[in-house]
């Protein structure tokens, strides 16, 4: 497809009416969806894997180069994008922007030049990547924001595990196609991983590690064949689908985290150490360095919903690692989490789940009482829970009730697991009978109905739905502040319910002629809410028009000598 078709085919997603809003992570919808594509994905996708098809397949495919010795060089990098309209254009519009003066903490004002490459460091749409959701959520904002511009820019990709929920055909479709191309920008690469030779002798790895943290065999190849006829004092940066760095700390009993590939890699297949690491996957920025001047770079804030920064796993991680940079402060990210108190109110379409929970809940439980047990709270539970352990479904409901929950829970963390699972589901099973037995109260004293009278058992069925709506909303926001707040378990499950659209980042690289690396992590502390077309050097752009949003800023800045300077 030309670029001016292809530009066609996407202006339906600019207008106002179809920009995508922040996705609903606790919709039933997309949790339904989701759930699906993320099992057949881990049951499926490991044992056909796309990646063998596409070498196969595709043409040969070599390292890609870019820019002359002796002049300087610059380059963008974005990480997990594609999820509201709002934060992803606004990231776009800076990165297609000519020249770009930003100022750090001290007021310093640091003149950068948008890139000749666009790198994007995986998890390009959420939440599944389907033809229709790149299009929307990806595609659109980058061709708005670059529509006009004269510059030539070279986009590269690598997949997230969001990209691979559909074994990768619709991540294949838009950047493995150079005669199709991205938003009107070019594309090179026919592979889900790809090499860089940029100037000053410095260069640029991306590997697909798929689901499992697994290199496939034409991947190894590839990269060993690129690696053959790169110098040994070549300056080198990594990007990777996930910080393994991080991961392994947090999640240490989980073998999808080891950092064993990342080490793999670097010593088996480069046979040279790694200047600079960079990932995305988590939606913050952070940079670790050691005393060596190696870097180990998140920067995930390229569209999707914030993470928490704080709830750091100890420092400092293997090989002298600490953290030198962060962003938003753990101050700002320990005050968001109060927000997930209102977890009613932000996810409204989740209601539905607990109602019907607790009314089936409550609706088992009531089976067992009569008009004596009701009486009191401790008689009408007593009762309950006698039921529960002489009735078999009565029994079976619990029994899966609870399993769900334990399911749910942080699964990397098996006491955590168990401990808080059970805790939460016995939360939402208390509250479920503490409303049930309020509705029926309510309906028989209070309002006189006959106790099992159809109009008794409807109006005690519907104020236990309402109710159980709500209440089932709070205690799930209570827990997940808990859970983080205290335990610094569930940071996605807590975030993804706010939906920050807020606090979003990329990084902007500059090679000089004398080989020094400059990396600028460039922030937007609130993105704007409101768009208007303005026509700006003769063509028409789509320009903020919100007075609460901030201007761009430098949050970090870090040079990187050239290995064979620094040695």
């Amino acid at each position: 497809m030309s670029v001016r078709p292809l530009a066609a085919s996407l202006l339906e997603y600019l207008l106002p009416a179809r920009r995508a809003r922040m996705v609903g992570w606790y919709d039933p919808a997309v949790l339904a969806r989701s759930a699906a594509l993320l099992t057949v994905a881990n049951l499926f996708g490991r044992h056909s894997d796309t990646r063998l098809i596409e070498a196969l397949a595709s043409q040969p495919q070599r390292e890609f180069r870019f820019g002359r010795d002796g002049e300087e060089f610059w380059f963008d990098y974005a990480a997990d994008l594609g999820d509201g309209w709002n934060p992803t254009y606004a990231v776009a519009e800076l990165v297609a922007r000519p020249q770009l003066e930003v100022a750090d903490r001290a007021g310093v004002v640091h003149r950068t030049c948008g890139g000749e490459v666009l790198i994007f460091g995986g998890d390009e749409v959420y939440p599944y990547p389907s033809k229709e959701e790149y299009a929307r959520r990806t595609e659109a904002p980058y061709a708005a924001a670059f529509a006009g511009v004269a510059r030539q820019t070279n986009v590269f990709a690598i997949p997230g595990n969001h990209d691979w929920y559909d074994s990768l055909v619709a991540f294949s479709r838009l950047f493995c196609r150079p005669e199709r191309g991205f938003a009107g920008l070019a594309t090179h690469q026919t592979r889900s991983y790809f090499a860089l030779a940029l100037p000053a002798n410095w260069w640029l790895f991306a590997i697909d590690l798929q689901l499992g943290a697994e290199l496939d065999e034409p991947q190894v190849r590839y990269f060993q064949d690129v690696a053959r006829h790169v110098p040994a004092d070549a300056g080198v940066i990594l990007c990777v689908p996930e910080p393994q760095w991080l991961l392994e700390q947090t999640y240490p009993d989980h073998p999808r985290y080891e950092g064993s590939v990342l080490r793999a890699f670097e010593e088996k297949i480069l046979q040279r150490s790694v200047s600079v690491f960079l990932t995305g996957d988590l939606h913050f920025y952070k940079r670790h360095a050691n005393e060596a001047g190696v870097q180990k770079i998140v920067a995930g804030g390229g569209g999707a919903f914030l993470h928490p920064t704080h709830g750091s796993p100890p420092e400092p991680l293997p090989g002298g690692f600490t953290e030198r940079a962060c962003y938003p402060d753990k101050r700002i990210s320990r005050g968001l989490t109060w927000w997930n108190l209102l977890f009613p109110l932000l996810n409204p379409k989740y209601l539905p789940i607990p109602a019907v929970l607790y009314t089936l809940s409550a609706w088992l439980a009531s089976a067992s009482l009569d008009v004596s047990a009701i009486a009191e709270l401790g008689s009408a539970f007593k009762a309950a829970a006698t039921a529960a352990i002489r009735d078999p479904f009565n029994g079976l409901w619990l029994i899966l009730f609870v399993s769900a929950f334990v399911f749910f829970t942080d699964t990397h963390v098996r006491w955590y697991r168990v401990t808080g699972g059970i805790a939460h589901a016995l939360a939402h099973l208390g509250a479920a009978f503490g409303l049930g037995w309020f509705s029926i109260v309510l309906s028989t004293r209070w309002l006189g109905l006959e106790f099992g009278a159809v109009p008794q058992m409807l109006l005690s069925g519907a104020i236990t739905f309402v109710g159980g709506g709500i209440v089932g909303s709070i205690v799930l926001g209570a827990y997940l502040f808990i859970s983080l707040r205290v335990f610094g378990r569930h940071a996605n499950e807590a975030f993804s319910s706010l939906r920050v659209q807020d606090y979003k980042h990329w990084l902007r690289l500059r090679i000089d002629p004398q080989g020094t690396l400059t990396i600028h992590a460039i922030a937007i502390d609130r993105v704007p809410r409101r768009w208007r077309e303005q026509t700006v050097d003769g063509r028409k752009r789509i320009v903020a028009d919100d007075r609460d949003a901030t201007p761009p800023r430098l949050v970090d800045v870090v040079t990187v000598p050239h290995p064979s300077v620094r040695h």
